[in-house]
């Protein structure tokens, strides 16, 4: 029972030191980064304006000699949303297996071992002596220079306690989140190693700052990495590369806007004591919390174990992160849709290819677009595109799906481009799509991409993907210039200025320009748009 009791500590302590380090840090950064991200503006809204950080009143004592840390919301500070994208994790036990691996922990066990029952003095910075520094580096086979941070992630943590003895020299001993560590159980070594977490995101780029207090009283470095930890949860799809965390912590450290002064002493920082990115991604690999690619553009990733103590650390500030049931039988489409948001691609490829082939591709079908009927503009382009994957089989379902006007405009393309494709197809012919069969299809992706002022043609080109097939592209803007839908010239104009594609961008202007046209004359007239020519043969 005192395990469990310690375990909820650990928990609470953990979350309070990762809030402790947000405490000061600048929300603009955190919109910056948020903005234009696909996974994350539909996971996250933030508040840009300036203010104060929802303070909570509780503290957590662990009985050592650290100040309490008063927590911030973590909600607030990045201003996420009630739900973020789901996870899905290994058993406890295999986590706890993970925990136990990670060469970071078996240092500081390794260092409670030279403290030794008895401890070890300390002065009144609450350090080792030279000697004894040089003593332990040698014992744990590491540098000088790699002994600071283990040091403060030991204090930080509980691991080490700070006594006094008979005499009153204050002494570093074994605490009891080392003792905890020491017992055969998973929970124990679950929130052991989440509190080592919190610690190396809170305190190891300030070690590295204390390194050369001179240098880095001109930057800040507060925060960066419980920041860049919590942006990698939210941003699981598509991730931020090596470069991309950098230029996080770069950005944090130099303050928004960046002086002249700050830039040339984060250059300086940079040449004389290396990246700092690399330094706080170095102890999150030794702790097995991220992937590290070798390249700086490849994808920094988050462990399961850390995807766990994220989710933990989130939930106690009232976001809830949906765990995906350990059999894909149990899922419902819903919690398929919602797993794209937090997989990469391939691992989405291979569940959702399960997921189809353990329901069989035609109720695979009826069950995605019965969810895409009621659901938002994202989860129905979503939804719809999973559809269409299923080939011929799903045919049912689109037919069945032309009685909602919510999926009359996709099931139109989608059996239309079947029966163009398929010409010897025995299918019941469809007929050609209406121009006003698409008033979904351009309400949808005007709600996504193209309702932002500056929208990101990467986060354009990948919603209108799902909203349509690759090669229909000339077809339907065609459709769409003579809808009367009253938002469509604003929908392929956005397309138009923002498809990275170059042909794409071309017929969507073409259609807008149309469209506009079809606009003036049907004003002037007080008639409606003509209708709508046959279809191109060849598609």
């Amino acid at each position: 029972m005192v395990g469990v009791e310690f375990d909820a500590k650990l928990a609470g302590l953990a979350a309070e030191i990762v809030r402790g380090a947000l405490a000061d840090y600048d929300r603009r950064d955190i919109a910056r980064w948020l903005a234009g991200r696909a996974t994350v503006t539909a996971a996250a809204h933030v508040d840009v304006l300036p203010g104060g950080w929802e303070m909570a009143s509780s503290f957590v004592s662990m009985g050592h000699a650290h100040d309490a840390i008063a927590p911030v919301s973590l909600k607030t500070v990045f201003g996420l949303a009630g739900t973020l994208p789901p996870v899905r994790l290994p058993p406890a036990a295999d986590l706890a297996g993970q925990a136990r691996s990670a060469p970071l922990l078996a240092r500081l066990e390794a260092l409670a071992g030279w403290l030794g029952p008895a401890g070890r003095p300390v002065n009144r910075a609450d350090e080792l002596s030279d000697p004894d520094a040089a003593d332990a580096a040698g014992w744990l086979r590491v540098g000088r220079g790699d002994l600071p941070s283990l040091w403060e992630y030991a204090l930080t943590s509980g691991w080490f306690e700070l006594d006094e003895d008979a005499n009153g020299q204050a002494r570093a001993v074994p605490g009891e989140t080392a003792r905890r560590w020491a017992d055969d159980d998973d929970s124990g070594a679950l929130q052991v190693w989440a509190v080592i977490f919190a610690s190396v995101l809170a305190a190891g780029l300030d070690v590295a700052a204390a390194a050369d207090p001179d240098a880095a009283r001109k930057l800040n470095f507060r925060g960066q990495g419980a920041a860049a930890a919590l942006l990698l949860f939210v941003a699981r799809r598509p991730g931020l590369s090596r470069a991309e965390v950098s230029e996080l912590i770069m950005d944090g450290a130099v303050g928004d806007p960046a002086s002249p002064r700050a830039l040339r002493a984060w250059d300086a920082w940079v040449r004389q004591h290396g990246d700092p990115a690399e330094v706080l991604l170095a102890d999150l690999a030794a702790l097995g919390a991220v992937t590290v690619p070798d390249a700086a553009s490849g994808l920094v990733g988050l462990t399961p174990l850390a995807l766990w103590a994220l989710r933990e650390q989130l939930a106690r500030d009232g976001i809830d992160v949906p765990l995906l049931p350990a059999s894909l039988e149990q899922l419902p489409a819903s919690g398929l849709v919602a797993m794209a948001e937090g997989m990469t691609e391939a691992e989405f490829e291979t569940d959702s290819a399960a997921w189809v082939a353990g329901r069989g591709p035609e109720q695979a079908a009826r069950e995605l677009l019965a969810f895409a009927a009621s659901a938002g503009a994202r989860e129905r382009l979503a939804a719809v595109n999973l559809t269409r994957r299923t080939g011929v089989a799903a045919h049912a379902a689109w037919r069945q799906a032309m009685r909602r006007p919510e999926l009359r405009g996709y099931a139109r393309i989608a059996l239309t481009a079947a029966a163009s494709e398929r010409p010897d197809s025995t299918l019941p012919l469809v007929l050609e799509p209406a121009p006003d069969d698409l008033t979904w299809v351009a309400t949808d992706l005007l709600a996504l991409a193209c309702g932002d002022e500056d929208p990101d043609p990467r986060q354009v080109a990948a919603q209108f993907r799902e909203a349509v097939p690759l090669g229909e592209e000339s077809w339907i803007f065609d459709l769409m210039s003579r809808s009367s839908h009253p938002d469509v010239v604003q929908v392929l104009t956005v397309l138009g200025r923002r498809h990275p594609d170059r042909r794409v961008a071309r017929y969507a202007r073409r259609a807008a320009q149309a469209a506009a046209r079809s606009r003036t004359a049907a004003t002037a007239t007080g008639a409606r748009p003509e209708p709508s020519p046959a279809r191109p043969t060849g598609h």
